[in-house]
């Protein structure tokens, strides 16, 4: 019977490395494609004047004028 030949040990190394860049670099692709769609993003937050009312501009410090 002819002797099968196994593949070099480096080779067989090479190739795994190869496939775990190729599946990780797919994986962040795809992560970075649904990052274009994600809907749970917090709306940017208006401006709002100075001269708003209301005691959630006032400072807990009381002031020494």
């Amino acid at each position: 019977m002819p002797d099968k030949k196994e593949p070099e040990l480096w080779l067989t190394i090479l190739k795994l490395v190869v496939g775990a860049a190729v599946m990780v670099s797919a994986f962040w692709l795809f992560l970075t494609f649904l990052d274009g769609y994600s809907e749970d993003t917090a709306p940017s937050p208006t401006s709002r004047s100075k001269m708003d009312w209301g005691i959630a501009n006032d400072s807990p410090i009381p002031s020494r004028r």
